[in-house]
């Protein structure tokens, strides 16, 4: 007689939401970290901008086009070679940073680039014209002037990696996802589905109302 319940799967779901959490600390500002990088360089070398270079620029930006074209799903079997070399295996939430990171960064890159266009022209202008080095522009104008912009992207961005986790659970990454698959759906427990959509709910929760709170204390400094 089979007297397994829902209950019977709880530490597991912990253990889930545990590897979930850990995906999207890891992941997550290292998606943040690349698309600054990669947004901010399409801004600078843009046409008409800091230091065109448009060759540059259109290179990039077709290889930002093209990661934002892929989706998430086949990407990650795209790169199970890579994560195979990279981490010795295309298991677990370990193996999951890479295709995050490199699924993700594309978009978020497009949202700092479009945030730092955003910024008034006269200000940059004004600094040139002080003579500013171009990492004094940086990190002393652009940045801090696109500052409320950035971080609603970032909330967004965040958002979209705890989405990438669940995606990532459906072919081994573990997870709440995974969680919600291989307990909720093949073995018939609706609670336990439940529960996972809870958790995943609570998750963006946090980081939307953590997101919409600093951009507020930001507006109220300035």
């Amino acid at each position: 007689m089979n007297t397994l319940t829902w209950q019977t799967y709880l530490p597991d779901f912990w253990a889930a939401l545990l590897q979930t959490l850990y995906m999207v600390a890891i992941a997550g500002p290292s998606i943040i970290v690349v698309g600054l990088t990669v947004g901010t360089t399409l801004y600078l070398i843009a046409p008409g901008s800091v230091t065109p270079k448009p060759a540059f620029y259109y290179l990039l930006t077709t290889l930002v086009n093209v990661g934002r074209s892929i989706p998430f799903l086949i990407l990650i079997v795209l790169l199970i070679p890579v994560t195979r070399a990279a981490v010795g295996t295309t298991l677990g939430p370990v193996a999951a940073i890479i295709p995050l990171v490199l699924g993700f960064s594309p978009f978020f890159s497009r949202l700092v680039e479009a945030a730092l266009r955003e910024i008034d022209q006269g200000r940059i202008e004004a600094a040139r014209a002080m003579g500013v080095t171009q990492w004094q522009l940086v990190f002393r104008v652009l940045l801090p002037e696109s500052l409320s912009g950035l971080l609603n992207a970032m909330t967004i961005i965040l958002v979209g990696t705890v989405e990438g986790t669940a995606v990532a659970g459906a072919v081994g990454a573990g997870g709440v996802g995974d969680f919600a698959i291989e307990f909720g759906y093949q073995r018939f427990y609706g609670e336990l589905m439940f529960i996972s959509v809870f958790a995943m709910v609570i998750i963006v929760q946090v980081i939307q109302i953590s997101g919409d709170l600093w951009i507020r204390a930001r507006k109220h400094k300035r």
